[in-house]
């Protein structure tokens, strides 16, 4: 599966999503920033639209699960919650070249979000709450479990399936990430979970005049609590951002409550970060060109750093 991955061309990309849309493409196939997927941004001959089509990377996600992120994004549209919905044909959202599964969606222009200020803060607290209002009514999904118990084992679970981590490191990481699981875990106990975004970052982030800033990519939804969607958006340490987290939570308020004891889980959501990272990591590294995007990943520095970082953590602030 992964050689055709890497042979997905051109040539197969026009021809499926032509017969998948039932009309002609103008000559345009521009690649969109991804590294997980293959994204592409297309025309539609007749009315010269543009249509992002977005081929999922075989073995992340089952067609069930890619559905279910489909659905979400509808229902929060049909809400009036800004989001990019893939687009209908054949009575469905999901279609497949080569067993690879693809979806299309419109062209939705913005840009990139840098720097954030009080209004920008408060946007964001509102559009996540209304997010999360729709997303706490689901509670069952077929989506992880975003706690160290369930998620974080099963990231280093994938990593011991491979030889990613260098002889001379693996019983300190394990070790440590051994122990992270079992301090942390207990603080998710009692805590609200239900579908969330799950990788909530600046990166995920437009602004679009007007209309005020969208988060877009919703491949890692998760069932977690909330606090996960606003942790990665701080430019540091609750403690050393009080004005901005205040921003926020006074945007959020406007549709729901924040539990604000949850802040304490943040520590616990970095730490998990760092684990489920080095799983990706390890997960990728077979791909042709990876180690052009990560040089320095797997050398004796590069581990040396990731134990540490851990362990401060660990040791420091849980």
């Amino acid at each position: 599966m992964i050689s055709v991955w890497q042979e997905l061309d051109h040539a197969s990309i026009f021809k499926a999503i032509e017969g998948t849309i039932g009309a002609k493409l103008n000559n345009i196939l521009r690649h969109r920033n991804s590294y997980i997927n293959r994204v592409y941004e297309l025309e539609h001959s007749g009315i010269k639209e543009r249509l992002i089509a977005k081929f999922y990377r075989p073995g992340r996600w089952t067609k069930e699960m890619i559905l279910e992120e489909h659905r979400f994004l509808n229902e929060l549209n049909e809400k009036d919650i800004p989001a990019i919905a893939p687009l209908p044909y054949d009575n469905t959202t999901l279609h497949s070249l080569n067993n690879i599964y693809y979806a299309l969606f419109p062209k939705i222009g913005g840009r990139a979000v840098d720097e954030f200020n009080q209004e920008s803060w408060e946007n964001i607290g509102r559009h996540l709450a209304r997010i999360h209002t729709i997303g706490s009514l689901h509670k069952d999904s077929l989506r992880i479990t975003w706690r160290p118990a369930v998620a974080t084992k099963h990231h280093l679970d994938l990593l011991h399936k491979t030889e990613f981590i260098l002889p001379d490191f693996r019983k300190s990481f394990n070790d440590t990430a051994e122990m992270f699981i079992k301090k942390a875990d207990p603080l998710f106990n009692n805590v609200e979970m239900f579908l969330i975004h799950g990788d909530c970052h600046k990166g995920n982030l437009i602004h679009r005049p007007n209309e005020g800033i969208w988060i877009i990519d919703f491949d890692d939804i998760c069932v977690g609590p909330p606090v996960q969607d606003l942790w990665m958006l701080l430019p540091g340490k609750v403690d050393d951002h009080a004005e901005e987290l205040g921003w926020f939570l006074k945007g959020y308020h406007t549709f729901r409550e924040f539990d604000q004891k949850t802040l304490k889980l943040i520590p616990a959501l970095r730490g998990m970060r760092i684990i489920h990272f080095v799983s990706w990591l390890a997960v990728q590294s077979n791909d042709p060109h990876f180690h052009n995007h990560f040089p320095d990943t797997g050398t004796p520095r590069y581990w040396n750093e990731t134990i540490k970082e851990l362990q401060n953590i660990l040791y420091g602030e849980l």
